[in-house]
């Protein structure tokens, strides 16, 4: 699958948390989308040669906004995902959950980061 649009993240993040029953969402649709957004940040930060080709930040985007094409290295999408949900697990107060969300922002790091 591709992963192409805001909604396309947004899904296969809650395949992540496996947070995929609509009728009550642990994770807000906000509260990803925000995520989303600080993970494209931090991609600017630590790659700035992606945002080369751009003379402003990253978009940021709003829930209203789940068709919305993100222009982003297809290569990259999977760590940008494991970011997203090592956000929203953040947010959660369980030991277990903590060591997953650092491991899930630290796949994000080593993704953007190795050299291959």
């Amino acid at each position: 699958m591709g992963y192409r649009t805001v909604g396309d993240v947004i899904t296969q993040v809650r395949v992540l948390l496996q947070d995929e029953d609509a009728e009550g969402y642990r994770y807000s649709l906000t509260s990803l989308v925000q995520a989303l957004n600080e993970g494209l940040l931090e991609t600017r930060r630590l790659r700035p040669d992606m945002y080369r080709h751009r003379k402003l930040d990253p978009p940021q985007y709003t829930p209203s906004q789940l068709e919305s094409f993100i222009d982003y290295e297809p290569m990259y999408l999977p760590g940008l995902i494991n970011y997203v949900a090592g956000l929203a697990q953040l947010r959660d107060s369980e030991e277990a959950t903590d060591q997953r969300a650092a491991a899930l922002l630290n796949t994000f790091t080593t993704k953007l980061t190795a050299v291959a």
